[in-house]
């Protein structure tokens, strides 16, 4: 399965060695090697293949250290720097960018308007269920339960946004493929926490439900990238010859697409 991650591996050398953060081990069927993703949060996991020798694991890890230590300092620091909104662990707005062509966080007022704002209220009833009710006309949700629960309310409104995201970005998704001759198969929608998107050997495509909160531009990048992908399973010279020209600017909306997670609300993480 080829993905585009929400945190690129880099590769550094220039720190000194300390301890490493605790991390998990998942297994993988469709992994080819060890890869290591470190999330917003600050969470490493790393992602070995069937069979995998697990007495390697440590020669790896100490090889890495570095840039495990650097990234997660570096992700944990400019989390700690974005703005009080962000950091929200309760939203009571929802702002989507997926329809905006402004890539800076600052919009214009000539684009506030292609903005998708909801609002969010929160009802206290009786009962553990809580259940997340939407107001399409006036883009209203209700979140109705033992609202007292911070995690349950933010499971609910994840579930809400996988919703939207099937509903807005996958036909979105099933049209360019359409338009650029590189149809898909089926369409899924989830909430990953390193990658944006990823497409299977079968045409698959799962897409990040975070994708709502991302400007148009790198939105459209990453559904160009994994169609790409149908025909190319990996990033060699064939594949980003394809990219180039189904998108010709792909290369600006790339780079941007590193630091993209800043978009994405500190609560869809936080579950």
């Amino acid at each position: 399965m080829s993905q585009l991650k929400l945190f690129p591996d880099e590769l550094s050398s220039d720190l000194p060695p300390h301890d490493l953060p605790p991390y998990k081990v998942r297994e993988s069927k469709r992994a080819k090697h060890v890869s290591i993703k470190i999330s917003v949060e600050g969470e490493v996991e790393i992602v070995v293949p069937p069979r995998f020798d697990s007495a390697r694991l440590p020669e790896i890890l100490e090889r890495r250290r570095s840039w495990i230590l650097k990234t997660r300092s570096r992700l944990l620091t400019d989390r700690e720097n974005t703005v009080d909104s962000w950091q929200a662990e309760k939203p009571e707005k929802i702002v989507f960018r997926w329809r905006s062509p402004q890539i800076e966080e600052a919009v214009t007022k000539r684009d506030r308007a292609l903005l998708e704002t909801w609002t969010v209220q929160y009802v206290r009833s009786p009962g553990s269920r809580i259940t997340c009710i939407p107001d399409d006309t006036h883009h209203h949700l209700t979140v109705t339960g033992n609202t007292d629960h911070l995690s349950a309310c933010q499971r609910v409104l994840c579930k809400w946004l996988a919703h939207r995201a099937q509903k807005e970005i996958a036909p979105w998704l099933r049209q360019l493929g359409f338009d650029l001759d590189l149809p898909c198969h089926r369409i899924s929608v989830r909430g990953q926490k390193t990658r944006w998107a990823s497409c299977s050997s079968q045409k698959n495509i799962s897409l990040n439900y975070k994708l709502l909160f991302l400007p148009q531009p790198l939105v459209h990048y990453v559904l160009v990238h994994e169609l790409c992908h149908t025909v190319h399973m990996n990033h060699s010279k064939a594949f980003w010859a394809l990219v180039e020209q189904k998108q010709p600017d792909y290369s600006w909306r790339d780079q941007a697409l590193k630091k993209a997670w800043r978009y994405v609300p500190r609560w869809v993480e936080a579950r």
